[in-house]
């Protein structure tokens, strides 16, 4: 979609329900290199400007030759692939001939950055910025747990927090030993960790240990605690 010129509205030179498909050589407007020539389908909006804008749903022969890239990003992003605003200049009037769709030929996939947290989860369960992050099942916490077996440094301490009533809750220092094996990972809580307070031997769910701010493990934990409460 290109950037609309200000002065009076220009009169659109397509009307609702007429089908349309993209000149060769337009990109997506916010993936600029998933190429969109060829795409076709049916305008169901339009919005007056210079240029007009049009909302365009895509047939399903459009639908069955989307780049798989183009459906994961439209996933991350939580935007309907099924549809899409473009500009008058980006048409062609669809005479029903054959139109061949363009195939994305150099995909740049952003690197994962470490200063985000969803970037770090997906670091994690080994999945790409194109990538929603996955949500919470069996295979995902068994992936977890491989991560987090590796780089979590044992004995670490940590806090505990436990409700004391209602819409109270207490936290408690705790010293956690290491985690249990993924399979007995519980439905309710994700993974557990062997823990000790004093003298007690504890198994707790690793979602609600906190450990303190500037600690070695802090984003470990606490990267794995936002995604198991997030994405379940």
């Amino acid at each position: 979609m290109t950037r609309r010129k200000k002065g009076p509205a220009t009169p659109p030179k397509f009307a609702g329900g007429e089908h349309v498909h993209v000149k060769p050589g337009v990109a997506d407007p916010d993936y600029p290199d998933l190429p969109l020539g060829g795409w076709a389908g049916e305008i169901i909006q339009i919005e007056r400007g210079s240029p007009p804008l049009y909302l365009i749903r895509w047939n399903q022969h459009t639908l069955d030759s989307i780049h798989p890239v183009y459906r994961k990003r439209a996933e991350r992003d939580a935007f309907d692939f099924h549809e899409l605003w473009l500009s008058e200049e980006d048409l062609l009037p669809d005479t029903g001939e054959p139109v061949a769709i363009e195939q994305p030929t150099h995909i740049e996939t952003r690197p994962l950055a470490p200063d985000d947290q969803d970037d770090r989860v997906r670091v994690a369960l080994g999945v790409t910025s194109d990538d929603p992050v996955p949500g919470v099942d069996e295979a995902m916490i068994v992936t977890y747990y491989k991560y987090l077996a590796v780089r979590l440094s044992f004995p670490f301490e940590a806090e505990f927090s436990a409700d004391t009533g209602p819409m109270e809750e207490k936290s408690y220092p705790v010293t956690v030993l290491g985690l249990l094996d993924p399979e007995e990972y519980d439905d309710d809580f994700g993974l557990v960790c062997e823990a000790r307070q004093g003298k007690q031997a504890l198994q707790l769910p690793l979602s609600e240990v906190a450990v303190p701010r500037g600690k070695p493990n802090h984003d470990l934990v606490g990267d794995y605690s936002y995604w198991f409460w997030n994405w379940r």
